[in-house]
């Protein structure tokens, strides 16, 4: 019997897995919904009920909490009240504010000078008074609100990078390229921004796209500027989504992102896997994030903070707008601010619906101005920085007077009632974040549509006012051939610094030679930046600067080989870790480790011939080169070889070498190409052109 293909296995066990996670979802999912929640629990009036109080004397049923801290408010549940509504209540001989009154229940707040301990409750119709209900006082525990607060907003962030690369894998290049076609017109650059702010889940991500395209010429400044106010929009994708279902359903949902993630065999499945865990992961932390606020709600100094802050008249809706523009530009997005602000009305009842969208008002605003350092990089992005800026504070201004419109449309479409107080639970208005959502959503929209037609015309007396760059010359850097050759020496000495460090990563697995590699491929490449956007450019078309021109690009190249030795010198260790058994190293085949130490060595002193040549304006020997490069190559079939003829033990440890052996020799012979760049520069142009034509 034939036997079966790899690929027809592997295809199977794929939908294995796959079939194996939707029963695994489909089980978590029903069990998770079949458990109870507590919420048909018999309420605390069935429960004094069984205790069967004598009906004629008023009597505390229960208090909730049960236990208080100084200054908070607690549900007091009574029975027995002949005048319901008449109903008192006090500590000691101190009488309670009454903050909500209902037919059996009192919502007060206790007195900021309670010490801790014991103290007795009581409840009053008339002159008629209950037996003491014995209440314990203890001390605010500010760990908790601080951890919620940090916990949660990491969680928060982390969350929607998650989010937001799980989106980025799920999107193609070809939809992303027509997207890009497509931005040309108006609608389209808004829903190409949309998409883009979506993936950041970062207006300053998005504007530095944006600016990379306008730089490029790729994109024109008026679809730009469209697509940031679509961006706007986009970023607050991640807290609208997570604001879809119950937060405390976060949980559920990473289990079932991370489960994904282990059975998931295709890029697709990853991507949508890493939307799950990243919407889970932000409902869990605007879980987290509710605790950090209760102190708001019964401390007289916090709470006073939050009641000066509200949107009452024109002025406080612009105060609030510029908090909204400041939080979203330090946070470089709407998205972590629309949690903050629905979490801070939920939890503490002092901000309505109106306060809340005027905070979230500035969000146009603020995210132009966060994102105006990533577009300083060139004119042409300067100039969409400054439209961005102009149509940032008008969406801000129409978002604002839109307040009013917009929460009544979002109350007429959502139900419930946004300022409801539900007293004694931990989320004291639960109807606000749906309504909030909503709102917002349609403030932006609205901001965006409005501006969509300006934002063509402003692109033109942008122009207008700063008309096209003349060609700027480049500053006087002297001598260009000098200067880039001494930058050219800078580089490669640079380059040369983290092949010592990386010797001992690669024969001694030193991790923190892996680090020094990194910080000097680091400063390596932030000189080669510097070469190739000034000195090189300075260059004339004598053949001496074509071929410093040329070693140039060439230089970028071996960083890249630099850079991806680096990477497979790292999976080398790692590799080489995992392979170890009994606290013991695994051991190379024989001559495995001597073929890269002397890989390593030749690749050291061909590096080394370039930079003597660099420093000494000396001719490089190109035949060394070459026979260094051959050499390598040498190796590397030698290594190649050792895998054919190797054994069933030895093989793995032979492949991990030769994955390694290729990254040296692909950095070998960008250091042959070099040193031929030189070689060129360096040659006698008379000999060159007599190579050229043949004649003497």
């Amino acid at each position: 019997m034939a036997a079966e293909p790899t690929s027809a296995r592997g295809s199977r066990s794929g939908k294995l897995r796959l079939l194996l996670a939707w029963l695994l979802t489909a089980l978590m999912v029903g069990v998770y919904f079949s458990l109870p929640d507590g919420e048909d629990a018999p309420s605390l009036q069935t429960e004094g009920a069984a205790q069967e109080p004598d009906p004629s004397r008023i009597e505390v049923l229960a208090v909730t909490p049960e236990a208080a801290t100084p200054g908070s408010a607690i549900t007091v549940q009574f029975a027995g009240a002949a005048h319901a509504r008449a109903v008192t209540a006090s500590v000691g001989k101190t009488e309670l504010e009454v903050l909500s009154r209902l037919d059996d229940a009192l919502v007060v707040r206790l007195p900021q000078t309670l010490a801790p301990g014991h103290v007795k409750l009581r409840v009053a119709d008339g002159q008629e008074r209950s037996k003491p209900y014995y209440l314990r006082v203890k001390l605010e525990n500010w760990r908790k609100p601080f951890r919620s607060l940090v916990g949660g907003f990491a969680l928060l962030i982390f969350g929607i990078g998650v989010l937001g690369r799980g989106a980025r894998e799920a999107v193609g290049l070809r939809s992303t390229h027509a997207l890009a076609r497509w931005a040309q017109r108006g609608p389209a650059a808004l829903g190409m921004g949309i998409g883009l702010g979506a993936l950041s889940q970062s207006t300053t991500a998005a504007a530095s796209v944006l600016s990379g395209l306008v730089s490029g010429g790729l994109l024109a400044l008026g679809p730009a500027a469209a697509a940031f106010l679509g961006a706007q929009l986009g970023t607050a994708s991640a807290p609208l989504v997570s604001g879809l279902f119950d937060p405390r359903e976060g949980l559920l949902l990473v289990a079932l992102g991370v489960m994904w993630l282990a059975f998931t065999t295709t890029r697709r499945g990853t991507a949508l896997a890493r939307l799950t865990l990243g919407v889970g992961l932000i409902a869990f932390g605007l879980q987290t994030l509710r605790p950090g606020f209760e102190p708001f709600v019964h401390d007289s100094a916090l709470l006073s903070l939050v009641l000066e802050l509200r949107a009452a008249s024109v002025l406080g809706v612009a105060t609030c707008a510029l908090l909204g523009a400041a939080l979203v530009a330090i946070f470089q997005g709407p998205a972590p601010v629309c949690v903050l602000v629905l979490v801070l009305a939920q939890t503490t009842a002092q901000w309505d619906l109106r306060t809340a969208l005027s905070v979230l008002a500035g969000s146009g605003l603020g995210a132009a101005v966060g994102a105006s350092m990533a577009g300083l990089s060139s004119k042409r992005s300067r100039k969409l920085v400054l439209l961005n800026l102009m149509l940032g504070l008008a969406s801000t201004l129409l978002a604002a007077s839109l307040v009013d419109v917009v929460a009544h449309v979002a109350d007429l479409l959502v139900p419930g009632v946004p300022h409801e107080v539900r007293w004694g639970k931990r989320v004291l208005l639960p109807h606000l974040g749906l309504h909030l959502g909503v709102a917002f959503a349609l403030s932006q929209l609205s901001a965006a549509l409005v501006l969509l037609p300006a934002s063509f015309p402003l692109a033109r007396l942008v122009e207008r006012w700063f008309p096209q760059d003349a060609k700027t010359s480049l500053p006087n850097v002297g001598d260009a051939l000098r200067v880039t050759r001494v930058r050219l020496l800078e580089v490669c000495e640079a380059q040369l610094a983290a092949l010592t460090p990386l010797r001992e990563l690669v024969l001694a697995g030193d991790r923190d030679a892996g680090e020094r590699v990194e910080h000097a491929l680091g400063s390596a490449q932030a000189l080669l930046d510097e070469l190739i956007a000034g000195p090189m450019l300075a260059l004339g078309d004598a053949p001496n600067s074509q071929a410093l021109r040329g070693a140039a690009l060439t230089s970028v190249q071996l960083q890249r080989s630099l850079e991806g030795l680096e990477r497979q010198a790292a999976r080398f260790v790692d590799a080489r870790v995992a392979l170890s058994t009994d606290a013991r190293h695994a051991e190379l085949a024989p001559g495995d480790l001597s073929a890269l130490e002397q890989m390593h060595d030749l690749l050291a002193s061909a590096g080394a011939a370039v930079r003597d040549a660099l420093r000494d304006r000396a001719t490089v020997d190109l035949d060394s080169a070459r026979a260094s490069e051959i050499a390598m190559n040498a190796l590397e079939a030698r290594l190649r070889k050792g895998v054919l003829e190797g054994d069933a033990q030895t093989v793995r440890s032979h492949l991990l070498v030769l994955k390694l052996a290729d990254a040296y020799e692909a950095t070998g012979n960008q250091v042959y190409r070099l040193s031929e760049a030189l070689a060129e520069g360096a040659a006698d142009p008379q000999h060159e052109l007599q190579k050229l034509t043949g004649r003497p």
